[in-house]
C-alpha cells in the first residue's frame, strides 16, 4: 500500500521518535501501513574533472528559497509536507501529529505528499535549506505545492480537522480526483488487515502447540499449514488491493510544470 510516487517508509508511526500518538489498536500490517514516508535529504553538489569523472560533495551554503524547493522536490510532483525536528519536541512529530486524538486519517492522507523532514540544524544560517525556515519565530511543519508555491505554514496548533481540510485540499488541486473515496477504502482496508493477522497469530499458535505436543504431523497440523498458506495469500491479496487504491494520478497541469521545470545546477538528490 503507498502512493503512486514512491512507497511506504521506514519510520514508525507517525514517523517520530517520540512516538505515543493515538491510533486504534492495530496489528503489524497495519501498523506498517500506516507509516510515513519520510524523506530526509542531505544537499550534495556535483562537480565534473577535467578527465570527466563526477564527484558529489556534501555542500554547507545556504540556498534560496527556489533552488531549495527544486532540491527537495527532486522529479517528485506530489504536494510537499515538510517538517522541521525540534530539540524540544524530542524529536516527535508533535506539529503534525495529536496525542489526544486519531491519527490515522492524517498517516494514510500522507500517502499522497512527498514527506520531507529536516533536522533541528536547518536554524542554522548556513544550512542549505534555512530559508524554508528562516522567520525570526518560525513554525514547524508547512505544506506547499513542489514548486513551493500556496505554501502554508502551521504552529502545531490546528485541530485535526483543519489539519485534514488543509491536507484535502492539496490533493484536490494536484491530483485528478479525489481522494474521500479511496481514504474510506483504506480505513476499511486496516481493519481487514487487522482480522488477517489476528488469525494468522491464531493459527500458527495452535500449530506450534501441536509440534510442541509432537504432532506435528497430524491431520489437524496438515490442515492448520494449509490454513497458514491461505490466510498469507489472504493477506497478499489484500495489501495488493491496497496499493491498487492509493495509486491516484497526478493532473497533467503538474506533470507539464514538471517537465518544463529546469533541473537546479550542480544538485542531486541526497
Amino acid at each position: 500500500m503507498g502512493p503512486a510516487v514512491g512507497g511506504p517508509g521506514s519510520g514508525g508511526i507517525g514517523g517520530g521518535a517520540g512516538g505515543g500518538y493515538v491510533t486504534n489498536p492495530r496489528g503489524p500490517t497495519s501498523r506498517y501501513e500506516l507509516k510515513i514516508d519520510w524523506k530526509f535529504p542531505t544537499y550534495v553538489e556535483k562537480t565534473e574533472s577535467q578527465d570527466g569523472h563526477t564527484t558529489a560533495v556534501q555542500a554547507r551554503r545556504a540556498l534560496s528559497a527556489e533552488e531549495a524547493f527544486k532540491y527537495l522536490a527532486g522529479d517528485d510532483r506530489r504536494p510537499l509536507l515538510v517538517l522541521r525536528e525540534c530539540l524540544q519536541c524530542n524529536g516527535t512529530d508533535d506539529a503534525l501529529m495529536t496525542r489526544n486524538a486519531d491519527n490515522e486519517r492524517t498517516l494514510l492522507m500522507s500517502r499522497w505528499f512527498h514527506c520531507v523532514k529536516l533536522p533541528p540544524d536547518v536554524l542554522a544560517e548556513d544550512h542549505p535549506f534555512h530559508v524554508l525556515f528562516g522567520e525570526a519565530k518560525p513554525g514547524h511543519l508547512f505544506f506547499a505545492r513542489f514548486d513551493g508555491s500556496g505554501r502554508k505554514d502551521l504552529t502545531g496548533q490546528q485541530s485535526r480537522t483543519e489539519l485534514w481540510g488543509l491536507m484535502e485540499s492539496y490533493l484536490a488541486q494536484d491530483y485528478d480526483k479525489g481522494v474521500d473515496g479511496s481514504l474510506k477504502a483504506l480505513l476499511a482496508m486496516l481493519d481487514r488487515f487487522d482480522r488477517l493477522d489476528a488469525d494468522l497469530a491464531a493459527a500458527r499458535e495452535q500449530l506450534d502447540d501441536l509440534i510442541e505436543a509432537g504432532d506435528g504431523g497430524s491431520k489437524k497440523a496438515r490442515k492448520l499449514q494449509e490454513r497458514l498458506v491461505e490466510l498469507e495469500s489472504g493477506k497478499a491479496r489484500a495489501r495488493a488491493d491496497a496499493h491498487k487504491l492509493s495509486e491516484l494520478k497526478l493532473k497533467q497541469s503538474t506533470e507539464a510544470q514538471s517537465a518544463q521545470a529546469p533541473a537546479p545546477a550542480g544538485a542531486g538528490q541526497g
